[in-house]
């Protein structure tokens, strides 16, 4: 009997037939939409996590994370490689690219900033309220709770504050992530709202998914500063117009106060009948 995995993924130790690193996608990487296709935040923390592990010139952290996702990212082994294009001890950028075999699925372009320490006021943004009552994703999600593992149903902390995820419309919320992104590593503030920032597009749409498809094409994440603590705070809404396109976008948010923001963009058509 197979055991029930404890993180979304597994590094293997190997190395691809393009020279990067192999790692074992579980279960709790897929997403509840697909029958065979992983959660979209899940994949792009895990090309964060390649930049983040890339050797640099000064200490630096990611500012900026942009990930296309080409197609659906199977429930499988992958092979992340990573390329820095731009070296420097202020500025860094690495591109991450995603493959199954010799199929690319994902490719991502990060940024990094050095840390420093800076004498500046107080940054506005405060937090939004911080409810006490945590529930557990599938309570608020119109998905049944007891369906094959999936992120969704096993993988995310929900504290709704504004809207719900059963409702159209703009939501605030507060969400966390129950299990770990890689097994065996402490999953970093910037992996986190990187996962995390991925909903705002579920979380704010315009209308029912049964009524019309809405898949994000992309993920871009802003950060200036990594989160603190295991709770990021989101506060979404989304536009859909007539020409088929949409964009979702969602503030961040720590109990400390605003952190950075994530944009989506979003193919849209009628849901087939």
């Amino acid at each position: 009997m197979t055991a029930e995995p404890t993180a979304c993924y597994v590094p293997t130790g190997e190395v691809g037939p393009h020279g990067g690193d192999l790692v074992e996608s579980t279960r709790l990487s897929a997403a509840e939409w697909y029958s065979d296709g992983q959660h979209g935040g899940v994949v792009s923390a895990l090309m964060a996590r390649a930049i983040e592990q890339t050797p640099s010139l000064t200490d630096m952290a990611i500012a900026r994370l942009t990930v296309e996702l080409f197609r659906v990212v199977p429930v499988t082994t992958l092979e992340v490689v990573v390329e820095v294009v731009r070296e420097g001890k202020r500025i860094q950028t690495t591109e991450v690219r995603l493959f199954d075999g010799g199929t690319e699925l994902a490719r991502a372009l990060g940024q990094r900033l050095r840390v420093t320490d800076l004498d500046l006021p107080e940054a506005a943004g405060e937090p939004p309220h911080y409810p006490d009552d945590a529930k557990h994703f599938t309570e608020v999600m119109p998905f049944r709770s007891d369906g094959p593992i999936t992120f969704g149903r096993r993988g995310v902390g929900i504290q709704e504050v504004a809207g719900s995820f059963r409702a159209p419309g703009p939501a605030t919320t507060w969400l966390t992530m129950l299990v770990p992104l890689v097994d065996g590593e402490e999953t970093t503030g910037t992996q986190r709202a990187i996962v995390l920032g991925d909903f705002v597009n579920g979380m704010s749409r315009v209308a029912q998914p049964n009524e019309w498809v809405f898949m994000n094409s992309d993920l871009s994440v802003n950060l200036a500063r990594e989160p603190v603590g295991d709770w990021v705070g989101v506060a979404a809404d989304s536009v859909w117009q007539r020409t088929g396109r949409g964009i979702a976008t969602g503030r961040l948010y720590d109990r400390g106060g605003e952190v950075g923001r994530a944009t989506q963009t979003v193919f849209l058509d009628q849901a087939a009948r």
